[in-house]
């Protein structure tokens, strides 16, 4: 259900770091996109739509709450959406090391704690978790396929490295908004907010890097 999403994106064909417990507030910064902009086009007319406040060092990590029990579809949604913020993370990491773009440094580690967030609701509801730290490496075969299908979309060219973003952030919102419909448990519910609010922001600063780049995708 989740990955058809992408799967049928793939046919077709600034950051906010969140906090990444069970909190309310939102706090972070939008560094990846003022970070590219000044390096990559330091004569760019276009108006920055994100103001840098502080660095990534400065995010805080506040502790999760972990109330109530969760259903069987409330734990292996978050066991999925697990593994995909980890796809994410090992897509961006890759990309940064290929091309030393900013805004792939950024938001890998922005997905790494959107990973810690998910994990430590895993945890907290004791939740059999047999996935692995490993890059590329996934216990869905979906995930674990898509994964690969993105590396080598990505690997064509900066630009379709930066529609990868697009795709994997428009895929996590659709799959956030659609897990929210459904959970009912109040921790799982402020956590895929969060993340939410997180993807949108990454997606921004994906389009807005094609943009600077004379690309307006989608």
């Amino acid at each position: 259900m989740k990955t058809r999403n992408l799967i049928l994106s793939l046919a077709i064909l600034g950051v906010l770091i969140l906090p990444s417990g069970c909190s309310e507030e939102i706090a972070g910064t939008d560094e990846s996109v003022t970070e590219d902009v000044a390096a990559d086009l330091k004569s760019a007319t276009l108006p920055v739509p994100f103001i840098l406040a502080g660095t990534i060092a400065d995010v805080p990590i506040p502790v999760c709450t972990i109330t109530g029990t969760v259903t069987e579809a409330e734990a292996a949604g978050l066991l999925f959406m697990r593994e995909e913020e980890k796809m994410a993370r090992d897509v961006y990491s890759y990309l940064y090391l290929k091309y030393k773009l900013p805004v792939f440094n950024n938001i890998s580690k922005s997905e790494t704690a959107h990973m810690s967030s998910v994990l430590r609701l895993i945890a907290g509801f004791k939740i059999t978790d047999n996935s692995n730290n490993n890059s590329g490496e996934f216990t869905d075969t979906q995930i674990a396929e898509l994964y690969k299908q993105l590396i080598t979309m990505g690997n064509v060219s900066v630009i379709d490295a930066l529609k990868v973003g697009v795709l994997i952030e428009q895929t996590d919102i659709a799959d956030l908004k659609n897990e929210l419909l459904a959970v009912e448990n109040a921790s799982v519910k402020t956590v895929y907010s969060n993340l939410l609010k997180g993807s949108e922001a990454h997606l921004k600063a994906f389009t807005w890097n094609l943009k600077i780049r004379g690309v307006v995708y989608p």
